[in-house]
């Protein structure tokens, strides 16, 4: 029992000691100068050199999507077209009226999948990706030739026929609005032959990272697939067949000719 008592009475006592060693240390301190020291961080960017196509983040099904390839089967670099739509309208009855044919739409491959079975209905993209971290704009265009069909047929040009692009979206990945380009607006024409027409265009300090023009309704195309429609649409790029136009039972082409140049004068 006293042995208890007295290591309780030390441990007491070192205790109010300790306590009144550091009020004396704090107060030393209070007296000295404070001291600073200061260092530091560096980041540095270069442009970017990708080519993959950035999910628009729609609430579609998880798919991934094959960048485009140029001319030259390249089509990287710091400033470049990532995926542009490819226009199939299907195969249709020829017809003595005005018609207007919506877009078969285009299919892409599931996330973690392969195989043309798991490829399902999807809108249609045209993605620009700056990375050249020089905030110098660019402008998207497009351009179309005539529908033809091949020499050994009579009527082997579509006249007349032209393709319009309704309720575009614009998807940017950057969290400053202000910096978005400009999307064209909906029923836009593209007539055969004719100047090559703006789809996105970023002014000087705009533009910057991503920015994705979305043409249709995952819903809508959803919902034609849940009711087993054998060909599914997407109702926002349409060809315009005049009734006047003659045509052979044969398949009419089309070029889309998509460019992608810097700094433009003026925005849409």
């Amino acid at each position: 029992m006293m042995k208890f008592i007295r290591l309780a009475t030390v441990a007491a006592l070192s205790t109010t000691i300790f306590a009144g060693g550091v009020q004396a240390f704090a107060e030393e301190i209070e007296s000295q100068e404070v001291r600073q020291a200061t260092t530091d961080g560096q980041i540095t960017f270069t442009p970017g050199n990708d080519d993959t196509v950035v999910d628009p983040g729609d609430d579609g099904e998880d798919v991934t999507i094959p960048p485009i390839t140029g001319p030259d089967g390249e089509n990287k670099g710091p400033l470049t077209i990532a995926t542009v739509p490819t226009m199939n309208f299907g195969t249709q009855i020829i017809s003595t009226t005005d018609e207007h044919y919506n877009m078969v739409a285009e299919r892409q491959q599931k996330t973690g999948t392969s195989g043309e079975e798991n490829k399902v209905p999807y809108v249609s993209l045209a993605q620009v990706q700056d990375t050249r971290g020089t905030n110098e704009g660019w402008a998207l265009r497009v351009s179309l030739t005539e529908f033809q069909a091949p020499t050994n047929t009579l009527n082997n040009v579509l006249k007349g026929a032209k393709i319009t692009l309704f309720d575009p979206t614009l998807r940017y990945s950057i969290d400053n609005n202000e910096q978005a380009p400009t999307i064209h607006a909906s029923g836009l024409e593209l007539i055969p032959n004719s100047d090559a027409v703006p789809i996105m265009t970023a002014a000087n300090n705009k533009g910057a990272g991503t920015s994705t023009a979305v043409w249709g309704d995952h819903d809508a195309i959803a919902k034609q697939v849940a009711d087993g429609a054998a060909v599914v649409e997407n109702e926002a790029i349409q060809l315009f067949v005049p009734g006047s136009t003659a045509k052979d039972a044969v398949t009419y082409t089309s070029t889309l000719t998509w460019e992608l140049g810097q700094t433009p004068d003026n925005e849409l």
